[in-house]
């Protein structure tokens, strides 16, 4: 992959964003007041009685029974088609401090969300400041602040903040953002103690989550944002570096498929041309989602039962997908490195939730499934935004029109997700606005 003058040019990012040093502290206060705003909410519901907080943490037997023993069988078990024991040991460390409080176990999301948050922030940084040498250093605080706002407001992120059986996703993204940025640290230093630690994060973050699996994937798109820019070779040592990442995601498949997890032909599940057409589909809407956050639910079910047949309209979404796919070759023929990698790593981290590969879940999409990848649409959309601010540069009154726009999206997106907050109060207030929404085969899935 060689890399033009042009290209390099074409990348500039625009002075719109110069931040003076003595302002980027400020910038981070007010990440951290725009996220205690947004999301404070969530401090005083309750659990979801109706909605798994009842099985995973109320009723499960490794907080009821903390016996060695029984902490030891789910470590070496999945539980219900889905393996997250460090999540279980997050749980019993809150409910041996404060109990059965749903305070506390909201507070712990909350925290861990403010935590992500700083951590995209840390990692967006050294993207932007070490590998993208042709980025004006200067506008570097001013486009990081904004990525990461986008990514700790969006109204996509609330149910991972909010419910708190969907725990298990913020701790998986915690891991896997230290892994990244501990890899990118390792590839300037070369020290080999931060590549165990990055392995480390690679193994903590299949037991929080499963959809881990995909990280090693991660680092082949950093290995080649690295070769883009820095002129890094994808030498033998760098392939060879990543042979225990991959074996042992290997390894952890072959374990799910012991399971009944993770294998193409999976007995009662959809067929393979189906799950191709409902993996257009959900990509296609958490694109949209992402750009058109609206009539956001905790339940998307699947739009036909096993043995239906899809509607015809539904392979247009094929047709999308395939677009997608030649939109991201044409950004990479163009010399677009910025935003066609941010579309790469919304991509890989979606991978798994796509429903190409079975999984054992009654709802097609879930909002708490973009959480990483909402990183990478974020800096897709930001470079779009930095764009046409270069190109209204000498144009006052447009740049000062383009960045009223932004700040009423994000104003609108801080108090969309503190309503949807709000909403996900109790198991009744989050299933009102379902019901309407589902067909009625499967409205009996709420009352489960």
């Amino acid at each position: 992959m060689i890399r033009s003058n042009q290209n390099i040019r074409s990348e500039n990012i625009s002075n719109s964003f110069l931040i003076g040093k003595n302002q980027r502290w400020i910038i981070i206060v007010c990440l951290i007041f725009i996220i205690v705003l947004t999301f404070f909410p969530s401090l005083t519901n309750d659990f979801q009685m109706e909605w798994d907080d009842q099985w995973m943490l109320l009723n499960h037997p490794m907080l009821l029974d903390q016996s060695l023993e029984n902490i030891w069988y789910y470590f070496t078990h999945f539980d219900r088609g889905q393996y997250f024991p460090l999540n279980q040991l997050y749980y019993m460390g809150i409910y041996r401090l404060f109990g059965f409080t749903p305070e506390a176990f909201h507070a712990g999301s909350f925290l861990l969300h403010l935590v992500n948050s700083g951590l995209v922030f840390i990692l967006i940084w050294q993207w932007m400041k070490w590998i993208i040498a042709s980025v004006n250093t200067n506008a570097i605080p001013g486009l990081v602040a904004l990525i990461t706002v986008v990514f700790a407001v969006h109204p996509l992120q609330v149910e991972a903040v909010a419910w708190i059986s969907a725990s298990k996703v913020l701790l998986y993204g915690t891991f896997t953002l230290v892994g990244l940025i501990g890899y990118l640290e390792y590839k300037r230093s070369g020290n080999v103690l931060i590549f165990i630690l990055v392995f480390l994060c690679y193994a903590l973050s299949l037991m929080s989550k499963e959809q881990a699996i995909i990280f090693p994937l991660n680092l082949v798109l950093f290995d080649f944002i690295l070769h883009t820019y820095q002129k890094v070779r994808i030498s033998r040592k760098v392939i060879l570096e990543k042979i225990p990442f991959f074996l042992l995601a290997f390894l952890f498949w072959y374990w799910s498929i012991q399971n009944d997890l993770g294998a193409w032909n999976v007995v009662g599940a959809y067929p393979p041309d189906q799950r191709l057409v409902f993996g257009s589909y959900s990509l296609l809407i958490y694109i949209f989602r992402f750009l058109m956050p609206v009539n956001l639910l905790y339940f998307y079910g699947f739009p036909i039962v096993i043995g239906e047949s899809i509607p015809l309209v539904y392979y247009i979404y094929v047709l999308l997908a395939v677009l997608f796919v030649l939109y991201l070759a044409d950004l990479y023929r163009q010399g677009k490195y910025i935003p066609f990698y941010g579309l790469m790593f919304f991509l890989i981290n979606m991978l798994l939730v796509l429903h190409i590969l079975p999984m054992p879940r009654e709802m097609i999409t879930a909002d708490r499934y973009m959480y990483l990848g909402i990183v990478g649409l974020s800096i897709w959309a930001v470079w779009g935004i930095s764009r046409i601010l270069q190109k209204f540069h000498e144009v006052g009154w447009m740049r000062y029109g383009i960045w009223s726009m932004i700040l009423v999206v994000l104003i609108g997106y801080t108090v969309y997700s503190n309503v949807l907050t709000r909403k996900w109060e109790n198991s009744d207030t989050i299933k009102q606005e379902v019901r309407e929404y589902l067909e009625p085969s499967m409205k009996n899935i709420l009352e489960e």
